[in-house]
């Protein structure tokens, strides 16, 4: 028999192919669905609550009902992205969120929409963690970062165009069009991913299916020759290899002094989500709020996503020069500044589109990032896991977020008083960022982060 191929070590050792960019890229259009999905709902919501003839704050449960969905979706589905495959997985929460999302364009209540919007989130819980384990197990890690990081960029395309979207359908069709077309997308989606989207390499490599992991490593390094008999393993976590067919469970989350980090990373996701879910949800309405006519209201508040989409970008390549915990810290800094200075911008449309920009570019952008982080922390028999259940924790208990903006909405709270409460939680991130700086990685995920790692704490 021929010596095990360490397939970590081709693909660390190759330039980036086209099946890799094609993973990249499917992963991106399939997080556009995630912040489409997220976004969309804060915008249609001036127009649902008129067309209802609902009270202030009315919205929450609904909003909270989502991100409920979400939370307990990624800790429910994602960890079955580590049994069955990261894209089985991913086409079957993509395949029905299509249904809800049709069955909430006929919705006539607010209880049907609060039921259905937790289902939805349900299956849009486990995309960010699957998509970002399977972007991440396919970049080479010198890319990883930026790879990764890029990819989600996605994200807040799909956020920005669902803002767009409805702001030029709802005034002509109606609230209930734009659910329409979060239907109509998904199918589409579907059908790329099963024709174009390949298992994770890595997850095929500790099933022994070398027919595949063969025919991948032969597209990733077509310079290279495999024979017959190829054996492959991955030579970079000792625990990994030696392990194949083993699935992980959530208390691994927990062991080789995996403690402390899980907790401050959950820590992180959690205190960033909080105010990503309050912006998202209620930031059209609160921007609506300082006067400005409607129309223009809504667009100064797509500056959220834009600010995002930089952030995404910027953030992944300098994660990789400066390394992870570094850009975090700063960046939670500048988001609490900036989202604090919203409220100091009053009816001036300049000063609320720069202000938003900067909350965009920080929590959106940090939100991402702590997701390409959060795949390099485990090895991969738990990383699907390990990011779904940091992810589902998280944005479990980030419920309140919407919650929380709904009641003081309700009790007319100044926008000042509401924005400083939003600006909070960044510098709770923050502390726990340079706590996870401080905090060493179990040895079995060492040697996987090395980069990151030696960078972040020099």
């Amino acid at each position: 028999m021929a010596d095990p191929i360490n397939v970590v070590e081709i693909i660390d050792g190759q330039k980036i192919s086209w099946l890799q960019i094609r993973v990249a890229l499917l992963g991106a259009i399939t997080l556009m669905l995630d912040g489409f999905d997220n976004q969309m709902i804060g915008y249609v919501a001036p127009a649902l609550k008129s067309a209802w003839h609902l009270g202030a704050g009315a919205l929450g449960p609904v909003f909270s009902a989502g991100v409920f969905g979400v939370g307990l979706g990624s800790i429910l589905i994602g960890p079955f992205g580590d049994r069955y495959g990261r894209v089985k997985t991913l086409l079957f929460t993509v395949l029905c969120f299509a249904v809800f999302s049709l069955l909430l364009a006929q919705s006539t209540t607010i209880s049907e929409l609060a039921v259905l919007r937790f289902c939805i989130g349900l299956m849009l819980g486990a995309v960010i963690p699957l998509v970002v384990v399977l972007c991440n197990e396919y970049a080479p890690l010198r890319h990883r970062a930026k790879m990764v990081t890029i990819m989600t960029c996605g994200y807040a395309v799909g956020a920005a165009s669902g803002g767009f979207l409805s702001l030029h359908m709802v005034p002509r069709f109606g609230w209930s069009s734009v659910f329409y077309v979060g239907a109509a997308l998904p199918l589409l989606l579907g059908l790329a991913l099963r024709l174009w989207m390949p298992e994770s390499i890595r997850f095929l490599t500790l099933r022994n299916d070398t027919a595949r992991v063969a025919a991948i490593m032969r597209k990733i390094a077509p310079s290279l020759a495999f024979p017959a008999d190829a054996h492959f393993m991955m030579l970079t976590t000792g625990r990994d290899t030696g392990k194949n067919g083993a699935f992980s469970h959530v208390r691994e989350l927990f062991t080789e002094n995996r403690t402390r980090i899980t907790l401050l990373l959950w820590t992180c996701l959690f205190m960033n989500l909080v105010v990503l879910n309050f912006m998202n949800n209620w930031l059209p309405s609160l921007v609506v709020q300082t006067g400005l006519p409607v129309p223009q209201a809504l667009r100064t508040a797509t500056m959220l996503q834009f600010g995002g989409f930089i952030g995404i970008a910027l953030m992944g390549i300098f994660a990789d020069r400066f390394g992870y915990y570094k850009v975090l810290a700063t960046v939670f800094a500048m988001g609490c500044a900036g989202i604090a200075l919203i409220s100091r911008a009053g009816t001036s449309q300049i000063g609320l589109m720069v202000t938003i920009f900067l909350g965009g570019f920080a929590v959106i952008g940090s939100q991402m990032t702590l997701g390409a982080l959060s795949a390099t922390l485990y090895p991969t028999r738990i990383r699907a896991t390990g990011s779904s259940w940091a992810f589902g924790v998280a944005r479990l208990l980030s419920v309140i977020g919407p919650f929380l903006g709904g009641l003081m909405i309700a009790n007319h709270w100044p926008l000042a008083t509401i924005f400083y409460c939003a600006a909070l939680p960044m510098l709770f991130a923050m502390a726990a960022v340079l706590l996870m700086m401080r905090t060493p990685q179990p040895p079995s995920t060492r040697q996987d982060a090395r980069i990151q790692t030696s960078r972040g704490l020099s």
